[in-house]
């Protein structure tokens, strides 16, 4: 099953801090389960925006240092252009025009939810790449879940506890 981890769920495992504890533990199967190829874990660009944001410039280093231990979306971009510009002398120069909405019918609508910028984008990654849960302590999804999983293609929202208790009800 693909899973997307939210940018509190990845960092907070790269940082050993998730609150509560129960949670911390939780992420930490659900790495037993990937390593064993019961899932596959995701996350996305976005994930990296935020993180960059981090004053602490340990923190920051131990987070960019993780980057490369969760596979990243396929699609979390998309080129809708170029610019170009060419000078009197024949030169040309070309630039592609990329934007990191890649529904915006979807991001719309997780907008006019309630959702900010980056967290809509987080939850539509999610959906566009065929995720099936998105994993997150973030109150903002968990109080609007029922709404947004209407327009998430089959994406459930779950607390980390949530997709282990899940996952231990199939292995029965």
């Amino acid at each position: 099953m693909k899973v997307y981890l939210d940018n509190v769920i990845v960092s907070g495992k790269v940082l050993n801090d998730l609150a509560p504890s129960d949670e911390m533990v939780a992420v930490n199967e659900i790495e037993k389960l990937a390593s064993q190829g019961r899932l596959e874990l995701f996350t996305s660009r976005e994930s990296w925006r935020e993180q960059d944001r981090t004053h602490n410039p340990e923190r920051r280093a131990k987070l960019e240092k993780a980057r490369p231990d969760i596979v990243v979306v396929q699609k979390d971009h998309e080129v809708v252009g170029f610019s170009h510009i060419q000078d009197r002398y024949g030169g040309f120069v070309a630039g592609p025009l990329v934007t990191d909405v890649i529904d915006n019918s979807l991001f719309g609508n997780f907008k006019a939810l309630g959702l900010d910028n980056a967290d809509a984008r987080h939850l539509m990654y999610a959906a566009c790449n065929g995720c099936k849960r998105f994993v997150t302590l973030d109150h903002h999804f968990l109080s609007r879940r029922n709404a947004l999983e209407a327009y998430c293609q089959g994406i459930s929202i779950v607390k980390p506890s949530e997709l282990i208790s899940e996952m231990q009800g199939e292995s029965k």
